[in-house]
């Protein structure tokens, strides 16, 4: 709060000569986050359903090859299952979040013209969502 107050403080240029009104501050019950969260739609079929699956109950799809099935499990080693959160486990460690396609247009617009607008071209964006956290 006090970091948010003094960033406040620092774009105002007040005149001593005029009266300074006070700024008022609303205290919400949920997270401010929480505002800023429209409804969406989701995607029924991510591209990771079959690792999902996989991961959480051992199952294969229905129409899998034995081949299929191995590579299966061989790309199943590299995620990780958090409650119902998938995530891809790079080669240092670090978690990757798995988003389905509504959820990764909107992170791609965000990093292309929102606040980390930087209108970088598809490698370095790719690279910078990565960066983020997410896969």
């Amino acid at each position: 709060m006090a970091d948010v107050l003094a960033t406040l403080a620092s774009m105002i240029k007040a005149n001593k000569q005029e009266n300074v009104r006070p700024i008022q501050m609303s205290i919400f019950e949920v997270p401010a986050h929480f505002c800023n969260i429209k409804e969406k739609e989701k995607d029924d079929h991510p591209w990771y359903q079959d690792i999902l699956r996989y991961v959480r109950n051992r199952e294969y799809p229905e129409q899998a090859t034995e081949k299929d099935k191995r590579n299966l499990r061989r790309l199943a080693c590299e995620y990780v299952l958090d409650g119902d959160i998938l995530y891809k486990r790079r080669k240092d460690q670090v978690l990757l979040r798995c988003v389905d396609a509504v959820e990764a247009k909107q992170i791609l617009e965000e990093v292309h013209e929102g606040v980390c607008g930087t209108h970088a071209n598809g490698f370095t964006m790719a690279k910078q969502i990565m960066s983020f956290g997410y896969y």
